[in-house]
């Protein structure tokens, strides 16, 4: 996990969880004081995989800026909270998709917590990557199926006929299968759209 965000008024709570997930997670955590600067910083780098919220901040409580970080962001939060408090957000919370920790908490917690967040946002990225993948591959089939309907269509060519012409094409312009399907569909678009 590269991108963390740490929320944090209190400044020695804020070194010891930027310490703590620079030596734990090999990263370089970004710290604001604000929900007002979290905020800012959000909406420039909306890639941001993990907040850390340290109740309460300068200007709110922090569970506001919870809701915003789960509503407005793939960011997965942890808000730290002392623990009589953490009972009555505690349901609020769960249905947002925000997580709770009461203070005081372990080392050991943090880690585990910080650690499962780690492995699903990296499982999610395979997942994402694999479906980016898998559209790539159904828009190449669909332009060059699409390039073979046009041939049919409009040169009154057979599948078989479409699909060597195509073929043909990719290998004398030297280009891929799906960007010479590309091409025919905008030279025939021209002659006959």
């Amino acid at each position: 996990m590269e991108k963390v965000l740490v929320i944090s008024s209190n400044k020695n709570a804020s070194e010891a969880l930027i310490n703590f997930l620079r030596d734990s997670f090999r990263c370089t955590p970004k710290l604001v004081e604000s929900a007002y600067q979290a905020k800012t910083y959000l909406d420039v780098e909306p890639s941001v995989e993990l907040t850390i919220i340290n109740s309460p901040l300068m200007d709110e409580s922090g569970f506001e800026l919870a809701e915003y970080i789960i509503e407005k962001t793939a960011a997965n939060c942890i808000f730290m909270i002392k623990d009589e408090h953490a009972e009555k957000i505690n349901d609020n919370a769960e249905k947002n998709g925000i997580i709770v920790i009461g203070k005081p908490f372990s080392r050991t917690l943090l880690y585990q917590l910080v650690k499962t967040i780690d492995i699903a946002v990296n499982r999610s990225l395979k997942l994402y990557r694999e479906n980016l993948r898998l559209e790539e591959k159904i828009a190449e089939i669909q332009a060059v199926d699409k390039a073979k309907f046009m041939l049919m269509q409009y040169k009154g060519m057979t599948e078989e006929e479409a699909h060597s012409y195509l073929e043909q094409y990719a290998m004398n312009k030297r280009k891929k299968k799906s960007l010479a399907a590309l091409a025919i569909i905008d030279k025939l678009s021209e002659q006959y759209l």
